[in-house]
């Protein structure tokens, strides 16, 4: 439960461990965003969270050229259980990408896995940018924890370790042509865990999506008549997720 109070003040992500009473110490670009960004001054106060220890008020008692204390002060909120839903995507131009996972984050993504497919035009992706990305979303989004990023991987190569218990859902243009019956994606959701794969700009090869057809644990959905963008096709995918899923009422219902 969020303390209304506190919700407009600024976040900033911790990854060490953070207790009451104790002191932390803030540096490199989070202390560049304080001092010349956000103008915070001596005994101004701030959120500071990470998902082991929860969120806390923290004030500044000192500010020095190269870092800032932080006194913890209060302890605004416990670490809550979030969704197990992973995004698996193929990465597009630098700009898609970087929305893809920043929604991803906001939307609840707990994992995300870059992968190369037939088409993948980006073969590359620049991690460190990414984990900048995804803290910045969680603090912009009130979120407690940080999706983890894996490296790069072939589709395949991906496919051919994954926990065959961890359903996969993909959207496949070429279901509309084909006489046979669409996955009932309402059916699979009464679980609290899946995973969503996003093909590349053109689309997933033929060679993969008889590939992905061939694993029973990988079924294919239907996003509607129109094409859509790799960045909006993942949006409308982990939402329709959220809404089968029950979750959106976690977005939706106001907080007591």
């Amino acid at each position: 439960m969020i303390d209304l109070s506190y919700k407009a003040k600024v976040r900033l992500y911790f990854p060490e461990k953070i207790s009451l009473k104790k002191t932390v110490t803030i540096t490199t670009k989070q202390l560049h965003y304080l001092k010349n960004v956000m103008r915070k001054k001596k005994d101004e106060t701030l959120l500071i969270f990470n998902s082991v220890d929860g969120e806390y008020l923290a004030k500044i008692s000192q500010i020095y050229k190269k870092y800032i204390v932080l006194n913890i002060e209060k302890k605004i909120r416990e670490v809550e259980t979030e969704i197990d839903l992973w995004i698996l995507f193929a990465p597009v131009k630098k700009v898609p990408t970087e929305y893809i996972i920043q929604k991803a984050t906001e939307l609840g993504a707990s994992k995300i896995f870059p992968v190369i497919t037939d088409r993948t035009i980006k073969k590359q992706i620049n991690l460190k940018r990414i984990q900048d990305i995804v803290i910045e979303a969680s603090e912009q989004c009130e979120r407690l924890t940080i999706p983890e990023i894996f490296n790069l991987r072939k589709l395949k190569e991906l496919m051919e370790s994954w926990d065959k218990k961890r359903i996969i859902l993909y959207g496949d243009e070429s279901i509309r042509n084909r006489n046979e019956i669409k996955f009932d994606f309402q059916n699979i959701y009464s679980k609290s865990s899946g995973a969503i794969l996003i093909g590349p700009e053109g689309g997933f090869s033929n060679d993969e999506i008889n590939y992905l057809r061939k694993k029973p644990f990988i079924k294919s959905i239907d996003l509607g008549p129109r094409i859509l963008r790799s960045d909006t096709a993942v949006i409308s995918t982990i939402v329709l997720w959220h809404c089968l899923n029950g979750d959106m009422k976690k977005y939706t219902q106001p907080n007591n």
